[in-house]
């Protein structure tokens, strides 16, 4: 029988290609011999030759499991940073490396405190000065650029990487000389470093209007994390000199650290990734909230004053209450006053909805439908715009029947809206439109013209001044949403010397105000003088010197002083110069258009003959002369105020 073996031995490709040389015996048994070898030699070749392939194949094996169990060799960071371990305290490497932590530092807190106080201080309620709101787009470039910042921060992975990887005993090992103290205080300067970049990251997310801005701003938040790492480069380049370039090219950064055994290292891989996590988690709810508080609207201004320029539409088109259609005289100026964010209304377009409040104070009209401010799409600006007036008798008008109209815009807040408006008086014009927000910062002087301080009743950041009072009597000195007015004159005396006092009101037990309307004071006719033109009986009726937005009128109201206090304190509060028509109807004298808190300084004109040949106001009949004179004085009092209060009660005590 055939004798077959396999070898196992490892021969070269070279000994592969040896063949042996035939061989042809004469003799029948050397034959068999012979091809017994034979035999056994090609049974040997093919067992080499698989034991070759086979050597190859788990070659290939092993080098393919290299690959992917591949890591990278732990090694000390090449940062400028490093040297504040490497280093002796009082070496030049070490002070230029703790140079390179103020910069950083120092140019994050810049930008931090840039972002947030802008301008010199933070908005009130509004502590990171983020819009009222942003667009769907920019909303979602907000959330990838936080998680896209996240990744690109290495500071704080790095540093926990390390203290994970070397421990005391293995950095000993490795480099003797190095205290472990100082490569511990290392990672904490860098992790410091990067929760400052987080910081900076969503300030400037939160804050972005544009989706470019975002991710500007984010890059250049990076760079600042890699001044040491080029810093670094530099001084293995010899830029900065022998010692800096001996300090990056010691032999302790290109030591390699030996991987720890995972149970030595288990809890720290698990803090570093609940650290991960948490960080992830914090960027993203906090991006949430603050989308959440701009969708409901908290970052508008909740109360504003408005102020429409002096214009007439002589023709209005007004929608009564029976569904008809009328036209009255309309002075856009009766609009003025405080209006209010209304939040049972909602949002529109992704803005607030503002609500004209009453001109006694600033409360809802209980009765009247008030004007309203919004943004609308279709129109792609804000409107001023009232339910009830339309600019022809089409009362079926598409999008918003708007009255003004501010320059094209996709602003979210009213107030960043610049330029003059477009206004209708039966045909388009321009107007000036002004709005300023009622609110200020808590404990600030300047917010309140340093004529009062801001105060609230609750925690919230953001109040209402309070105006300074005096000393000696108690009353506010100043008044207005931000004590812009100084105490108007509590008694006028006309040229034709008419006297005229201020209507005080008690608010509270034993604290008076004046009465007011369109946030000036009300004053009544005491009786005594000529007033031109007027054909009232004193003691019947009342003589008003009110405001109405831009103007002072001189109303008449048959019968006031028969009138109650109730009603006088109803009609206040419903008081609306246009819808009540007191132009119209009840004003004897007018003055020119004034943002003054009283009637000093102000010329007034006896109102003649009304229409069309007269203009909008009728003849105006000069009751200053010379014209530009004024009307009123405010003559010095021989009572205190108090005393002057309590007689004026005491006069009108009997018609209520």
């Amino acid at each position: 029988m055939y004798s077959r073996s396999i070898g196992t031995g490892r021969v070269t490709e070279g000994e592969l290609s040896l063949r042996p040389n035939p061989f042809v015996a004469e003799d029948p048994e050397q034959f068999h011999s012979n091809r017994d070898k034979e035999d056994m030699k090609q049974v040997s070749r093919v067992g080499i030759e698989s034991d070759v392939v086979a050597s190859r194949s788990d070659a290939r094996r092993q080098g393919a499991q290299s690959i992917i169990g591949y890591e990278e060799p732990i090694v000390l960071t090449q940062s400028t940073h490093s040297f504040l371990f490497t280093e002796p305290t009082c070496s030049i490497p070490f002070a230029f490396a703790l140079g390179i932590v103020a910069i950083s530092y120092t140019c994050l807190l810049l930008a931090l405190f840039n972002n947030i106080y802008e301008d010199g201080s933070s908005s009130p309620g509004n502590f990171f000065n983020v819009p009222v709101n942003v667009s769907m787009d920019v909303r979602f470039a907000q959330y990838f650029a936080l998680l896209i910042g996240l990744i690109m921060e290495g500071e704080i992975p790095e540093s926990l990487y390390l203290l994970r990887m070397i421990t005391e005993n293995t950095l000993h090992n490795k480099a003797p000389d190095l205290k472990f103290g100082r490569f511990v205080f290392c990672a904490c300067v860098r992790i410091i470093t990067g929760y400052l970049f987080y910081f900076n990251m969503f300030v400037v997310v939160a804050q972005a209007t544009g989706v470019i801005d975002i991710f500007y701003d984010v890059l250049a938040l990076q760079f600042l994390l890699q001044v040491d790492k080029i810093a670094f480069r530099l001084a293995k380049w010899d830029v900065f000199g022998k010692l800096m370039k001996r300090a990056s090219t010691r032999k302790c950064f290109r030591a390699e650290f030996e991987k720890l055994p995972y149970v030595r290292r288990k809890r720290m891989t698990i803090f570093v990734k609940l650290l991960y996590g948490f960080n992830f988690l914090i960027l993203m709810v906090g991006m949430t909230a603050v989308a959440r508080k701009q969708r409901r609207g908290d970052y508008h201004c909740d109360s504003i004053t408005v102020r429409i320029e002096d214009r007439i539409w002589q023709n209005a088109v007004v929608l009564n209450s029976t569904g008809g259609v009328e036209e009255m005289y309309l002075m856009y100026s009766y609009f003025n006053g405080v209006y209010v964010l209304n939040e049972t209304l909602g949002l529109h377009d992704g803005r607030p909805i503002y609500t004209e409040q009453n001109k006694f104070n600033h409360a809802r009209y209980e009765e009247k439908i008030g004007a309203k401010i919004i943004y609308c799409k279709t129109e792609g600006a804000w409107v001023f715009m009232h339910e009830n007036i339309r600019k022809d008798r089409n009362t079926r008008h598409p999008g918003c029947p708007w009255l003004l109209r501010s320059p094209n815009t996709k602003s979210f807040n009213l107030l960043e809206v610049s330029g003059d408006w477009s206004i209708w008086t039966g045909i388009i014009n321009t107007a000036t439109f002004q709005a300023t927000c009622n609110e200020c910062k808590l404990d600030s002087e300047a917010d309140c013209n340093y004529h009062g301080t801001c105060i609230s009743e609750n925690s919230e950041s953001s109040g209402k001044c309070a105006c300074d009072s005096s000393e000696d009597d108690g009353y506010p000195l100043y008044s207005g949403e931000h004590c812009e007015f100084a105490r108007p004159c509590i008694q006028l005396i006309g040229d034709s010397g008419a006297v005229w006092n201020l209507i005080p009101i008690e608010e509270k037990e034993n604290e008076y105000s004046s009465w007011k309307a369109y946030g000036r004071g009300v004053y009544i006719y005491r009786g005594s003088g000529e007033i031109q033109g007027t054909a009232t009986d004193f003691e019947e009726d009342d003589l008003v010197l009110m405001y109405t937005g831009s103007r002072w009128f001189g109303s008449y109201y048959r019968g006031g002083k028969q009138l109650g206090l109730d009603y006088w304190l109803h009609y206040s509060r419903e008081l609306h110069a246009f819808w009540d028509q007191v132009y119209e109807t009840n004003t004897y004298f007018v003055s020119n258009p004034t943002s003054h808190p009283d009637p000093i300084a102000v010329d007034f004109f006896q109102i003649g003959r009304r229409g069309e040949k007269y203009g909008p106001l009728g003849e105006l009949i000069p009751l200053s002369d010379p014209p530009g004179s004024g009307f009123f004085t405010c003559p010095g009092l021989n009572m205190s105020i108090n005393d002057f209060v309590l007689q004026i009660l005491e006069e009108r005590e009997g018609s209520y």
